[in-house]
């Protein structure tokens, strides 16, 4: 019995750990600049390095409020394991966005507020590597259930969608932007949509490779926070969507998709699989 409960504490608990502090910065950072960007996106086209409307503002707002949540719920857990797919959403997201602001250097605009956003990004982006890099090696197998096997089919049928329209928004973002989003947006928005979308397909495909619902669950309120925060400022811009949108053959399927992403992570949250044993 000590053999084993020297192996289960061979990895000190996150309150012990630098990670908590990690995880701390970050929520203590996304959840008052999600917060302020979502109640007031005027706050936005200061801070961003590129011009940015109210609607896309808070698109990205959601982002910042689902990266808060991800860390509320990991200093809320006490094992290491569960903690890697969000470092990986992390690395992925941020750092995708941060790389997609720069890929068209002419619209960057230069002003304190977008420094400030860069190093935000940046620091949030590698921070999250580091810590996935440094993780401990460890021979135990995952304790809980497996993943479903549906789960699975949703994780890697949600990053095939995804990485399809993320590759058009950052190679073709005039195309995209107008035959395949809602709302009318410059092309350096629409990479960075891109850059968070191939994020989020980073961060699916390597959730639908894992074995046990314990290295994903952390995963799923992160996605119903996203996308309910994404659907409400549609909401609250439904008329920029009537006015912008290139048609129904683009809003439907779009709102279907997000929907879609929503409603499945909510259904295994409440449901979720049963221990064996």
């Amino acid at each position: 019995m000590a053999g084993r409960g020297a192996s289960r504490e061979s990895e000190p608990p996150l309150g012990e750990s630098p990670l908590r502090w990690h995880f701390l910065a970050v929520g203590g950072l996304s959840l008052p600049i999600g917060a302020a960007l979502f109640a007031l996106p005027s706050l936005g086209p200061p801070l961003w390095p590129y011009a940015i409307k109210p609607l896309a503002v808070r698109f990205f707002a959601a982002a910042f409020l689902a990266v808060a949540v991800a860390s509320v719920l990991a200093l809320r857990v006490r094992e290491r394991r569960p903690l890697d797919v969000l470092l990986v959403m992390g690395v992925s997201i941020f750092g995708f966005i941060a790389l997609a602001a720069v890929a068209d250097p002419a619209a960057l605009v230069a002003s304190p507020g977008a420094v400030v956003w860069f190093a935000l990004l940046t620091a949030m982006a590698l921070g999250s590597l580091l810590f996935l890099l440094r993780r401990p090696a460890s021979t135990e197998t995952d304790p809980g259930p497996p993943m479903p096997r549906t789960l699975r089919f949703h994780f890697r049928l949600h990053a095939a969608v995804v990485l399809l329209f993320s590759l058009q928004f950052l190679l073709v973002p005039r195309f995209a932007a107008e035959n395949s989003w809602p709302w009318l947006v410059s092309d350096p928005v629409m990479r960075g949509i891109g850059g968070l979308f191939t994020g989020v397909a980073v961060g699916m495909a390597w959730a639908s490779r894992q074995r046990t619902w314990g290295r994903v669950r952390l995963l799923l309120p992160v996605n119903v926070t996203f996308v309910a925060g994404a659907l409400l400022a549609v909401g609250l811009h439904w008329t920029v969507i009537a006015a912008e949108s290139p048609g129904l053959h683009v809003t439907v399927p779009w709102l279907v998709l997000y929907v879609y992403t929503g409603a499945y992570p909510a259904y295994y949250l409440l449901r979720p699989p049963a221990r064996e044993g």
